[in-house]
């Protein structure tokens, strides 16, 4: 029933299109029957509808004229191309059309029609009959000129909501194509120097390395992931970091919650693990340290990363792989994340606290849900 019903108020297509046109006339002149039928009582005080439906019905095409005069050819030629004035006096040429028409209809429909119904005659001056036409069109009128305002202002709304959407899509795969090179190459380096060294653990790490391109190249090209999948991506890159560094840094990890069947979107946090390593273990020479915590508490996910770092190293706006993540986070959750970087001279802190409930990219054509168009 509502898919009916929206389709009967959007659809262009031509049976909604004379639908709805029809439906909204006999609304007027159900409409103009019902008031005007107070206006004529007989003896007995009693309305006279039949008089009254038949002759709104009359007046009707001097109505229509003007509705759609405005509706389409002043509103789409003149005031929705900002020409306002020209309008304007279109408008005023066509509402001045309209209740000429109205002492006109008088004398030459109504009159014969009451003479051959037997109706009391109801004798009107030509420039009161042009104020009744004036009153009568104008109200009419303004009925469909909302109307049509309405709609166009809806379909504007949805035009640039869908612009803002593909704009937001087209952003977030660039941002992406930038993240994945930036991973992978670090990724890279921690492998070669297993090799340089002959250590038993290279393969492992290959093995660990395809699973994470594989993640980020195939299974990320989606606005969410599953989070438990995320978790096993970020355990996999810290393993592999941690193979890199041997012993020469303590690494903690605290995973807590029931991860299942929720979702995140992908690459959130191995950015700021991956800024950890740089600046937890490559520019400290001795007692390096990390610590990642990531927590779930029902729909509220908490993520906090933490390291040692040197005196004097700046790292809040470093890497391009920091800064991305802060305008996805943005773009994605905007309102529903909160995220506190945060250093002193001997550590870096991240805090990223997300509502997971409340991702706003929807990647589904919603083009096939609305089954309407113009």
């Amino acid at each position: 029933m509502d898919n009916f019903f929206a389709r009967l108020v959007l659809s262009d297509a031509w049976s909604y299109r004379i639908l709805r046109h029809l439906l909204f006339w006999l609304s007027c002149w159900a409409f103009m029957g019902f008031i005007y039928g107070f206006l004529y009582v007989d003896e007995a005080q009693q309305p006279q509808f039949l008089r009254s439906y038949i002759e709104s019905f009359v007046y009707m095409p001097q109505h229509i004229l003007l509705s759609y005069g405005i509706i389409y050819f002043a509103l789409p030629r003149y005031i929705l191309k900002n020409r306002y004035w020209a309008g304007i006096a279109v408008i005023i040429l066509l509402v001045i059309l309209a209740a000429i028409c109205s002492p006109l209809v008088q004398i030459f429909a109504l009159n014969p029609i009451r003479e051959a119904l037997n109706f009391p005659a109801k004798h009107l001056s030509v420039f009161l009959s042009f104020m009744g036409g004036l009153r009568g069109s104008m109200t009419i009128a303004g009925f469909a000129v909302a109307i049509k305002l309405v709609k166009h202002w809806y379909f504007k709304r949805e035009e640039n909501t869908a612009l803002e959407k593909e704009k937001l899509k087209a952003e977030l795969q660039l941002l992406r194509g930038q993240l994945h090179p930036h991973f992978v190459f670090n990724t890279l380096n921690s492998i070669y120097s297993l090799a340089l060294k002959n250590s038993e653990q290279t393969p492992a790490a290959i093995l660990k390395l395809s699973d994470l391109m594989r993640y980020m190249f195939s299974e990320c090209s989606g606005p969410q992931i599953l989070l438990s999948r995320e978790v096993e991506m970020l355990k996999n890159y810290i393993d592999l970091a941690r193979s890199r560094y041997n012993n020469r840094i303590d690494i903690q990890v605290n995973i807590d919650g029931n991860f299942r069947d929720k979702t995140v979107a992908p690459l959130i946090f191995l950015p700021f693990v991956e800024n950890s390593f740089k600046y937890g273990a490559n520019e400290m020479l001795e007692d390096a340290w990390i610590t990642v915590d990531l927590a779930l508490d029902g729909n509220i996910l908490k993520f906090k990363a933490i390291n040692g770092k040197p005196a004097g190293i700046e790292t809040i706006s470093s890497g391009v792989g920091l800064r991305n993540v802060k305008k996805r986070l943005q773009m994605l959750y905007p309102g529903a994340h909160e995220l506190r970087i945060t250093e002193d001279d001997d550590s870096f802190i991240v805090v990223l606290t997300i509502d997971l409930d409340k991702h706003i990219l929807v990647e589904k054509n919603e083009a096939d849900t609305m089954l309407v168009g113009r």
